[in-house]
């Protein structure tokens, strides 16, 4: 072998060892450079919010519903006939193209509210003496139970809130005569009732929504005042409610609570803020958005964007990372997560504006009722 083939030999030799051993240790890496300094950078797999399948809720029956919520991780509950003499709550299992009926449902427009761990349903029902009786109804064993009492003039500003663990049941009303307003709290695991009174309303201040903690110590009002709406965080002191935090907020303003110490709402200009009573602390999550829900275990979040275009991302502290756009058509009016974050029911108007390349909600202009399956 001449001096310069045995120079070769010994190189080839030297690459095929450092070949070898690269081979042994193999390993990939991903690096995602985010689009600005602000966002964070992730290598979490976005494989929950890859879009399976989307279906349209009994597209093909004659007959339509206002979902409720999930009964569980399959099957809706939805009202029917809710401007007739007989209403029912019937179920509506996958691929939601039929129903069941359940039971009859004497409830009055607008009162009736489905506990998040879908097992209970509160509703308002007229009685012989002119009051209404605060009911409730187990999905489990059909068992009605009346839990309170209001007057014909509370009846017409009750509102009902449920604490996100379905244990705690509160409802808000204020009489027409005395101005009184009156908070009950029902806890449906020990079958007791606490009521408060909420001092300083002025006589034309309105209820737009009521929510309250898992541990029902803490408790968030939406009420409009002059025009303007503000959320009013506070506690229990005793039998009254005191107010610990106020802020404006939209109109129609989702209020929720991420933990027992921390809720999150809309601003008037569109942001999504979360207040953390430890430290008095309000933080942005996102800026821009028109409505948006937490996930029943809270580690995701489902909003609007430009009216009708719909994503979801995760909750990490107070970052959203992981932002996916899921669907485009629909201006929400009502999104509920499935008890295994699987499924996201949406209700709302299909939008005007269609751009291309992009799926757009079939059927008729007017409520579209869906449901988007995750991969």
């Amino acid at each position: 072998m001449s001096k310069r083939g045995a120079v070769l030999f010994v190189l080839l030799m030297i690459v095929s060892v450092l070949l070898t051993g690269c081979l042994r240790e193999t390993r990939s890496e991903t690096i995602i450079i985010p689009d600005s300094g602000d966002e964070v950078a992730t290598s979490e797999k976005n494989e929950l919010f890859d879009v399976k399948t989307i279906y349209r809720v009994l597209d093909k029956s004659t007959e339509s519903g206002m979902p409720l919520g999930w009964i569980d991780q399959d099957a809706l509950l939805s009202l029917f006939g809710e401007h007739t003499r007989s209403p029912s709550l019937n179920r509506v299992d996958h691929p939601y193209e039929s129903h069941l009926k359940l039971r009859n449902a004497d409830v009055q427009e607008n009162h009736i509210s489905l506990s998040p761990n879908g097992q209970t349903v509160a509703t308002t029902v007229k009685r012989d003496d002119g009051t209404y009786a605060v009911n409730l109804v187990s999905l489990n064993d059909q068992q009605q139970t009346s839990i309170g009492r209001l007057s014909n003039e509370q009846i017409r500003s009750v509102k009902f809130g449920w604490s996100n663990n379905g244990r705690h049941l509160i409802y808000i009303a204020r009489s027409g005569v005395t101005g009184e307003v009156q908070i009950s709290v029902y806890d449906t695991s020990g079958k007791t009732m606490k009521g408060y009174t909420f001092a300083g309303w002025k006589p034309k201040d309105t209820i737009s929504s009521v929510h309250i903690a898992d541990d029902a110590q803490s408790v968030a009002i939406v009420k409009t005042t002059d025009k303007l709406s503000y959320v009013q965080f506070g506690i229990w002191n005793g039998n009254e409610f005191a107010s610990k935090y106020e802020h404006l907020v939209t109109r129609d303003s989702g209020v929720e609570w991420i933990h027992n110490d921390q809720l999150t709402f809309i601003g008037p200009e569109g942001t999504l803020y979360a207040y953390d009573r430890r430290n008095a602390t309000l933080s942005i999550l996102i800026e821009q958005i028109g409505m948006f829900r937490l996930s029943p275990d809270r580690k995701y979040i489902a909003y609007s964007q430009d009216k009708d275009t719909l994503y979801v991302a995760s909750l990490y502290g107070n970052n959203v990372l992981n932002k996916t756009q899921i669907f485009k058509g629909v201006v929400p009016l009502q999104m509920i997560w499935s008890p295994d974050n699987g499924r996201l029911m949406l209700s709302g108007l299909k939008g005007y504006e269609q751009e291309p390349r992009v799926v757009i909600a079939p059927g008729p202009i007017g409520i579209q009722n869906l449901v988007i399956e995750f991969k």
